[in-house]
C-alpha cells in the first residue's frame, strides 16, 4: 500500500511540475516561428577541427606543365569546401562531394538551433530525413531533453518499474500500465554526441553512416523536428533548409564497351547420357514398374525425341550401350548384357517409334572393368584401393580377378559389391550430331559476353560484391573499379601494376595510393593522369580522395 501511496503522490507531483513549467509552451513557439538551421562547417569551425595551413592555391609543377589547383578540404568528417582568400575577405563555396567506401558514404553538417527552443521543461527532437528520388530515410534522432524534462521521464519510467515489480502483470497488464505511467518514452536510436552553446545558439555536429545504391548519385538532407513540454503542448518546426552532396564514386570510371568472347563452333557434335535400368536377376526383360525405371526410361525417351526433332542438327547414329557388373561368369555376363541392350532398343523402337530403328546401333560390356577401376581409384571409403587396382591390372582374366579380390580383400569387396557394382550396370546413349548447313568442320565467331555484361551491370548498380564475384576472373579496369568500391586498394594496386598506362589507370592509381597512405607516390600518379587527360585536372578538383593528396 506506501509502495501505491508513493506512485500516486509522483504522479501527482509530475502533473504539478508540468503545470507549473509546460503552460503555453507550444503557443509562445509558434509565435515565434523558431526552426533549426543545417549548414555546412565555417572556415573556423574547420579550422578548429584540422589544425593545418595550406597555400589557398596550390601550385603542382611536373617537366613543362604547370597545374594551378585550389585547395580542397577534406577532413576527417567528410567535409568538402574550397576556399579562395582575397585579402581578409574568405569566399566559401560549399561543395559537398563525399566519398564512398565499400558501398557507404558520411553524411554530415551542423545543426544550429535557437535557445528559446530549448527550456528545461522540454525535449527537442531533431530527424534529419535523407531524401531519395523514390523514398525519403528517417536518419537517427537528434534528442535534446531539458533538466525537468529529464527528470519527468525519470520518474515516470520509476513508477512504472515499480508497478511491475509489485503486481507481476502480464504482456497485456504491462502494455497498459506503461502507457499509464510513461508520457514520454524514451526514443530509440538517438544520439547526443556533444553541443557547443553560444550566446543565443546551441550547435550540434551530427555524422552518420548511410549505404549507397543505385539511386545515390546525389542525396538531399533536410530537417524534421519538434519540441515537447511537460504539459503535453508541442512544437512542429517549421521546414528547414536543403543540404545537397554530391557522391564521388568509382562508378564514373566504369568501361561501358561490350566484351566479346570467340566462340568455336564445330560440324559434329556428341551428346552423351548415363542412365540406370533395373532388371530382375539373371533376366533381360524390361519392366518399367521395376525400382526407378519409369523415370529413367521417360528420361531416355524425352532426351531422345527432344534431339532428333531439333532443327539444328543432324541425327546420323544413336549408339545405345549397356554393361553389367563382373559378379557371376564372364560368359554369362556376356550374354546377358548383349540380351538386354537388344531388349530396350526393341523397348524404345516400340515406344517412339519405327524412325529411331535405323539410327539406333547396340554395344554391350560384358563387365565394365574400366569403368570399375576409375570408382575404386576416387572412392576413399576404400581402405586398400592401390593393392586391389594393382591386381585388377596384373591379373588378365575377369573371372579369376573377381575371385581374388572377393577372397584376398573380404571387407572392401562386400562394399563393392554392395555400393560401386549397382553403379556399373548402367545404359548410356551417344548421339553423333552433324551442323546442317556447315562446311568446314570448325569455325570461329564472335558472340557478346553476356556474362561479363552482367557483371557491369551490377557494379553499375552499386552491387558491388556480386558485381566483384563476376568480374574477378577478368582482371580489368571494372575489376579494379570493384576493388576500389569495396576499399580492396592493396589488390587494386596489384591489377594496375599488370595494365598499360593511360589516363583513367594513373588516377585510380592516385586514388588508390591516397587510400594508402602514399601520397607522393599518389600525387605522381595523378599529375600524369593530368598530363594524359587534362579532364583529370578538373575531376581531380571535385574528388576528395585527390584533395587529400594535395596537402602539404
Amino acid at each position: 500500500m506506501k509502495i501505491c501511496n508513493k506512485i500516486l503522490q509522483t504522479g501527482l507531483l509530475s502533473a504539478a511540475l508540468g503545470s507549473l513549467f509546460g503552460c503555453s509552451v507550444a503557443g509562445r513557439l509558434q509565435r515565434q516561428q523558431a526552426t533549426a538551421r543545417l549548414a555546412q562547417l565555417t572556415r573556423a569551425e574547420r579550422q578548429e577541427r584540422q589544425q593545418d595551413s595550406r597555400p589557398q592555391v596550390v601550385k603542382l609543377q611536373r617537366d613543362s606543365n604547370t597545374f594551378y589547383l585550389a585547395p580542397v578540404d577534406t577532413l576527417a568528417d567528410g567535409e568538402r569546401v574550397m576556399t579562395l582568400q582575397i585579402e581578409q575577405v574568405t569566399v566559401v563555396a560549399k561543395m559537398r562531394s563525399i566519398p564512398e567506401r565499400n558501398g557507404r558514404v558520411v553524411l554530415d553538417f551542423i545543426v544550429t538551433l535557437p535557445k528559446q527552443l530549448l527550456g528545461k521543461s522540454r525535449s527537442v527532437v531533431i530527424t534529419p530525413i535523407l531524401h531519395k528520388p523514390d523514398e525519403s530515410v528517417a536518419l537517427e534522432d537528434l534528442v535534446i531533453r531539458g533538466g525537468r524534462f529529464s527528470l519527468l521521464q525519470e520518474r515516470d519510467y520509476w513508477q512504472y518499474e515499480t508497478y511491475v515489480e509489485r503486481f507481476r502483470p502480464d504482456t497485456v497488464g504491462r502494455e497498459a500500465a506503461f502507457n499509464r505511467f510513461v508520457k514520454f518514452p524514451y526514443p530509440e536510436d538517438v544520439r547526443l554526441d556533444s553541443l557547443v552553446e553560444g550566446r543565443s545558439t546551441v550547435t550540434y555536429y551530427y555524422s552518420q553512416a548511410v549505404k549507397t545504391d543505385e539511386t545515390s548519385k546525389k542525396m538531399l538532407v533536410t530537417l524534421q523536428g519538434q519540441v515537447l513540454a511537460v504539459d503535453d503542448s508541442a512544437y512542429r518546426l517549421p521546414p528547414s533548409d536543403t543540404l545537397s552532396y554530391v557522391v564521388s564514386s568509382m562508378l564514373s570510371f566504369v568501361d561501358t564497351v561490350p566484351r566479346y568472347r570467340i566462340k568455336v563452333i564445330d560440324k559434329f557434335v556428341t551428346v552423351e547420357d548415363r542412365n540406370y535400368i533395373q532388371f530382375f536377376v539373371g533376366d533381360t526383360r524390361v519392366v518399367d514398374t521395376l525400382g526407378d525405371n519409369r523415370r529413367q526410361l521417360d528420361k531416355i525417351t524425352g532426351l531422345m525425341r527432344q534431339i532428333v526433332e531439333q532443327q539444328e542438327f543432324y541425327v546420323d547414329t544413336i549408339t545405345l550401350t549397356a554393361a553389367s557388373s563382373p559378379e557371376g561368369a564372364y560368359a554369362f555376363n556376356e550374354r546377358l548384357s548383349q540380351g538386354r541392350a537388344a531388349e530396350l532398343k526393341r523397348y524404345l523402337v516400340r515406344r517412339y517409334g519405327r524412325s529411331i530403328d535405323t539410327m539406333l546401333t547396340v554395344r554391350w560390356v560384358a563387365e565394365d572393368w574400366a569403368e570399375l577401376t576409375t570408382r575404386i581409384r576416387t572412392d576413399r571409403e576404400i581402405v586398400n584401393r592401390d593393392a586391389i587396382l594393382e591386381l585388377i591390372a596384373e591379373e588378365k582374366n575377369p573371372d579369376r580377378r573377381e575371385q581374388a579380390i572377393r577372397q584376398q580383400f573380404p571387407k572392401e569387396y562386400a562394399y563393392i559389391r554392395s555400393v560401386i557394382y549397382p553403379q556399373l550396370r548402367a545404359v548410356n546413349f551417344r548421339y553423333n550430331l552433324r551442323r546442317k548447313g556447315m562446311v568446314k568442320d570448325t569455325i570461329h565467331t564472335t558472340e557478346l559476353d553476356t556474362t561479363y555484361t552482367r557483371g557491369v551491370e551490377l557494379l553499375q548498380k552499386r552491387k558491388y560484391a556480386k558485381a566483384l564475384y563476376i568480374l574477378n576472373d577478368y582482371n580489368d579496369r571494372n575489376t579494379v573499379v570493384a576493388h576500389l568500391s569495396l576499399d580492396h586498394n592493396e589488390r587494386a594496386m596489384e591489377l594496375l601494376a599488370t595494365m598499360p598506362k593511360d589516363a583513367v589507370t594513373e588516377y585510380l592509381r592516385a586514388i588508390a595510393c591516397s587510400r594508402l597512405g602514399r601520397k607522393a607516390e599518389g600525387r605522381e600518379h595523378f599529375l600524369e593522369a593530368c598530363r594524359l587527360d587534362e579532364r583529370m585536372e578538373y575531376r581531380g578538383n571535385l574528388d576528395p580522395e585527390i584533395a587529400e593528396l594535395l596537402k602539404q
